[in-house]
């Protein structure tokens, strides 16, 4: 009876999407793929009643269907809908926020999922609901960023994080961080995959009314029914999704998932942090929806820029949206020539994500020959038009303390028989595999992972730390946790107290990058005496000055900054950072600074806690498998010799 009193008109078709108009009208935008009938369902806030209307051909263009629906009996009242087609029931895939997936890991059907209605007619509609007040984008430069990288869900779900119950996993659990972060000194939060998604793998299936088999699975060589067995998760979030809704399961509040995300983006802004949010997307994804996924982002949640993932992006398109041109993008790798031509951008905003990094450093590290040249010139790797993102540790493969506590894989809890994960990790165990007691090896560990910090936030590009590295957060071998809901893939927090010297120690690294601009250039160092100061911006050593060694069998380097290459702070001093990741103690050489200056060191990793102490030996012998830095300042007690002519 209501479908007579109906009047369906064709409407403009873009941009897609369903919402109740100002006239009380229902605006009908979506893409159907070739069937016999499709249309919308729309659901009532009590459940009692439902209204499904087929849309007909004649309002159809290309694939889209288009529609004013005039007449709908109290429309106010129908609060989501679906999509069907022939017998078939699918949610909007521009959808703005979803209904039914806010317990994290549930097996829900895809007919259960539906698309909230949005009703501008009353003013409720998700982009009226939010005071945003004086939020700006922060547009911290690559070179003053330290990226970090955090699963939301994994990041506090533990109950050793301290976080309010209601808030464990979630993005107010972040801002519940806040503190923690700034006292560490990020700049930059990327998050992994946090819009809306299924994250159980083949999850059910309805057609009609009707559940799709009672299918029968293979576990451990015995036949079992689908019941028995648990449903593999996707951790991680690297599948197909909805690409325009925040995550409810990763709300505290999931009715109100829009605002809780705009919350925490406008917090973070507020304390000067950039949000980074990554997108996976599949090489069959429509290149349409891709873009206008992330304007909707861009635009509807301030967000700072993106880390795109999949082996199809259209990063020519992407690159070339006038929306972006101050977005941070950051991919694998760019054409610059089509997107920059000869010229050179005012201001860098894309980016890549420097792989060669983590190899090159973990090689040196565990004093592998033929080295020493590679590390070096990841240490000075840095770009003219793009921002370069070190790392040596991603959300694949080992945490930072399992990088020195395991050289095998152990991913048995996958359930896979240890057959996923990289074989290839580049690790050494310092000779023990696993845990142990053993205090002379914890401590080695304990030497290596501040060494590879130290080489970390040393180098030229910007640093990211993934979440946890900071205090020695384990998952116990397992380099490929993309299934793990539960202690393996959570962060915890327990190991903070433990592990505490590698917080303060990545604070200490921090505090000396931020001091001295020469650590963290905007442009690559040019090697070379280019002001006639009589120093060159960086200079590299070896066990004598000025002669590095980077033959096959050399584990020694130093790296010499010259802070009269800062314009922006007069007298900024020399930094030396030498490592020696021999076996054996070794002597090196401090470089001649000019007259007047003398050596300080301030950090060494062999030692617990170092207390900055004047140099006066030119030769140093650094320990096995450590990292020095010393600093050259002006001694304020030096005082000129006075020439003495001889008489004639």
């Amino acid at each position: 009876m209501q479908a007579n009193t109906l009047k369906i008109a064709s409407e403009k078709p873009y941009p897609l999407g369903c919402y109740i108009d100002y006239d009380k009208s229902l605006v009908v935008r979506t893409v159907f793929d070739k069937c016999d009938s499709c249309g919308i369902t729309l659901y009532s806030s009590d459940g009692d009643e439902d209204l499904s209307i087929e849309l007909p051909k004649t309002i159809k263009r290309g694939n889209i269907y288009s529609a004013r629906i005039s007449g709908i009996d109290n429309i106010d009242k129908y609060t989501s809908y679906n999509y069907f087609e022939d017998d078939s029931f699918f949610c909007n895939s521009y959808s703005k926020h979803l209904i039914g997936l806010e317990s994290f890991g549930k097996d829900v059907p895809d007919s259960d999922i539906r698309a909230k209605l949005d009703n501008r007619s009353t003013l409720k509609a998700s982009e009226f609901a939010f005071d945003w007040e004086s939020d700006s984008f922060p547009e911290i430069p690559y070179e003053d960023s330290f990226v970090y990288l955090m699963h939301v869900r994994g990041f506090t779900k533990a109950s050793s994080s301290g976080v309010a119950h209601g808030h464990r996993g979630t993005f107010m659990g972040i801002l519940d961080k806040l503190p923690y972060l700034k006292e560490l000194g990020v700049t930059t939060i990327e998050l992994m995959p946090a819009y809306e998604m299924n994250e159980i793998e083949n999850p059910s299936k309805i057609r009609g009314n009707k559940v799709l088999g009672d299918l029968i699975y293979s576990k451990d060589g015995s036949i079992s029914n689908k019941s028995a067995v648990k449903p593999r998760l996707n951790f991680w979030g690297y599948k197909k999704g909805y690409y325009f809704a925040p995550r409810t399961a990763y709300c505290a509040d999931p009715s109100d998932c829009e605002n809780e995300f705009k919350t925490l983006v406008k917090e973070l802004h507020k304390n000067g942090i950039e949000v980074i949010m990554q997108f996976y997307f599949e090489a069959d994804e429509n290149e349409s929806l891709i873009i206008d996924a992330l304007r909707y982002w861009r635009c509807s949640y301030h967000i700072d820029g993106f880390h795109l993932k999949g082996a199809r992006v259209p990063m020519r398109l992407i690159t070339k949206e006038p929306l972006f041109t101050d977005a941070k993008i950051w991919y694998d790798g760019f054409d610059y020539f089509d997107i920059y031509g000869s010229d050179e951008p005012e201001k860098r905003y894309l980016a890549e994500y420097n792989g060669r990094f983590m190899y090159n450093c973990r090689r040196f590290l565990k004093s592998d020959d033929n080295t020493a040249s590679d590390f070096m010139n990841s240490m000075i790797n840095n770009g003219t038009d793009h921002g370069v993102i070190n790392y040596i540790c991603d959300y694949e493969g080992f945490r930072l303390v399992d990088m020195v506590s395991y050289e095998h894989k152990h991913n048995e809890e996958n359930g896979e028989n240890n057959k996923d994960g990289n074989d290839n990790n580049l690790t050494w165990n310092c000779g023990i595999e696993g845990r142990t007691r053993k205090q002379s090896i914890l401590s080695l560990r304990k030497k290596q992972m501040k060494n590879i910090l130290t080489m970390l936030f040393m180098a030229q590009g910007t640093p990211m730390l993934f979440s946890g590295d900071e205090f020695g957060n384990s998952q116990s071998g397992n380099n490929n946790p993309y299934c793990q809901d539960n202690e393996i893939g959570w962060v915890d927090w327990k190991a903070f107290d433990k592990n505490k010297d590698i917080y303060e120690y990545i604070k200490l690294l921090v505090k000396i990058r931020k001091e001295n601009r020469i650590l963290h250039a905007s442009k690559p160092l040019k090697l070379m005496d280019y002001t006639s100061c009589g120093y060159p911006d960086l200079s590299c050593h070896g066990r004598d000055a000025w002669r590095p060694d980077l033959s096959g069998h050399s584990h020694m380097l130093g790296m010499l900054y010259c802070g009269m290459y800062d314009d922006r702070k007069k007298d900024s001093p020399f930094v030396y950072v030498c490592y020696n990741m021999h076996w054996f103690d070794a002597e090196m050489a401090l470089p001649k600074m000019p007259d007047g200056y003398k050596w300080e060191l301030i950090c060494d990793t062999a030692q617990e806690d170092v207390k900055p102490k004047e140099i006066t030996k030119e030769l140093e012998t650094l320990p096995d498998r450590s990292a020095r830095i010393y600093i050259g300042s002006k001694d304020p007690n030096y005082k000129q010799k006075k020439e003495v002519r001889k008489k004639k």
